[in-house]
């Protein structure tokens, strides 16, 4: 059946439909090829393996190569530190060298320096060293007591060992021809220590008076010095040198 011609109001109508149609149809068509999120997610770059080891790193993490071996444990360390023998000798916490394990050393004088023995200095001559005496003073009160140094230096070009002790020295105090008092007289068994001399590096030892006379058989008589001039002088195995003059009051 033949349609006649429609009107304008009604041909705007059907195409604003159309139109409206196929807005929606491309809608339609543009929603559907949106990526969803699950997508985005799984199109996402994966890190590189450089990032993840350089992550691990800063995170104190272990490498994520598995070629790359993993650093001992601290404990590794510690062992191999102990099984370490320690290097040096007695002064670093070793056994001291020619010791016996008791701290003991035969044959030998330490130095003191805490790096082992070392053989002792050979003994000093007679003509090595020279032994001199002074006076803390030279004029003493009534009632106060003289005390002389003895002064061992010794002369010899290498160290050397002197023995010191009643047995080598001897302060001897005299007023005129009177012999007064011995520092050796009634003292008992004779001593001697060795005390190792350094070249012109003095040793000194000191003596006291108690202003009373002595005598060589030990007579049990007491006496006392009386005021006046005295001269003391060192007697001993080696060189001796002056005499120091003193008065009592």
């Amino acid at each position: 059946m033949a349609s006649g011609p429609v009107s304008r109001a009604t041909y705007w109508r059907r195409r604003v439909f159309l139109l409206a149609g196929l807005l929606a149809v491309l809608a339609l068509i543009v929603y559907a090829c949106r990526p969803s999120d699950d997508e985005g997610e799984a199109t996402t770059p994966a890190s590189s393996g450089s990032d993840i080891e350089a992550g691990a790193a800063s995170d104190g993490g272990e490498p994520a190569d598995p070629s790359i071996p993993a650093s001992p444990p601290d404990d590794a360390d510690d062992e191999e530190d102990a099984d370490t023998p320690e290097e040096g000798g007695a002064g670093d916490g070793g056994s001291p060298s020619g010791g016996g394990g008791d701290g003991s050393v035969s044959g030998a004088a330490s130095d003191g320096s805490g790096g082992g023995s070392r053989p002792a200095a050979a003994p000093c001559g007679p003509e090595d060293v020279v032994v001199t005496v002074r006076s803390d003073r030279e004029d003493y009160a009534a009632g106060v007591q003289p005390t002389f140094t003895l002064t061992l230096v010794s002369t010899s070009p290498e160290n050397c060992t002197a023995q010191v002790g009643t047995e080598t020295l001897e302060l001897r105090i005299t007023s005129g021809d009177d012999r007064i008092w011995s520092s050796v007289d009634c003292v008992g068994e004779p001593t001697a220590e060795p005390v190792e001399l350094h070249r012109g590096v003095p040793h000194t030892v000191e003596i006291t008076w108690d202003r009373t006379r002595s005598w060589p058989d030990c007579r049990e008589i007491f006496s006392s010095a009386l005021p006046g001039t005295y001269v003391a002088k060192a007697y001993s195995d080696y060189e001796t040198a002056g005499s120091q003059v003193f008065r009592l009051h």
